[in-house]
């Protein structure tokens, strides 16, 4: 856990491993109501999914996530829907509240990923994903893969791009909620902690 303060709000960070299903009970145990609310890098559309989901679903990933999925699974079973995201919208159903969304709606986020990613991104993606998988990746944590992961993903000039504006994003909807609350619990992805932080202290 990562604190800080702004605007007289401490503001508690808990980075998560995406995709971990172990994550979920390590969560899910975090969250108590001596917060004035709980923060997550959902969109508003997935916070709704995630509370209607039903047990069934299938999903089809994309080759990024496959190839993620086969790396990461050196560190224990994976799931998806991301199982730490997963435990902050079930933990604040059963306390009967609702996590506040820190990502971009989905409308947006389509806007800025056709804005930033390119068709040269889209082929950059297939050569550095068959060079992964040939060379592997820092294996020794899963916070060191995520490093060599993140640094991959954002050597594509579109994806680097996109990354910022998402972490711009997440910074001024954090700041947002200093304003009129008190402390707040933030869940987020590992990688993009470092970002966020380097915005929020640029506010401050």
């Amino acid at each position: 856990m990562i604190h800080t303060e702004l605007n007289g709000c401490r503001i508690s960070i808990l980075p998560v491993i995406k995709g971990l299903r172990s994550e979920y009970n390590r969560v899910k145990s975090q969250i108590d109501d001596s917060y004035d609310c709980v923060a997550v890098t959902l969109s508003i559309e997935d916070i709704e999914l995630f509370s209607n989901m039903p047990e069934d679903v299938e999903y089809d990933p994309s080759d990024f996530d496959a190839v993620y999925a086969h790396f990461l699974k050196q560190f224990g079973d994976v799931d998806v829907p991301v199982p730490a995201f997963k435990a902050v919208v079930d933990a604040c159903m059963e306390n009967g509240t609702k996590p506040i969304p820190l990502e971009m709606c989905d409308e947006e986020f389509t806007a800025a990923y056709c804005d930033c990613v390119k068709v040269w991104d889209m082929l950059k993606e297939r050569r550095l994903l068959k060079k992964a998988m040939k060379n592997g990746f820092d294996m020794s944590t899963p916070e060191s893969f995520l490093k060599e992961w993140d640094a991959m993903a954002n050597s594509m000039k579109g994806q680097y791009a996109l990354t910022l504006r998402r972490e711009e994003h997440i910074a001024k909807e954090i700041i947002a909620l200093t304003a009129y609350k008190r402390s707040i619990l933030a869940v987020i992805e590992f990688e993009r902690v470092d970002g966020i932080l380097q915005e929020l202290g640029a506010s401050l």
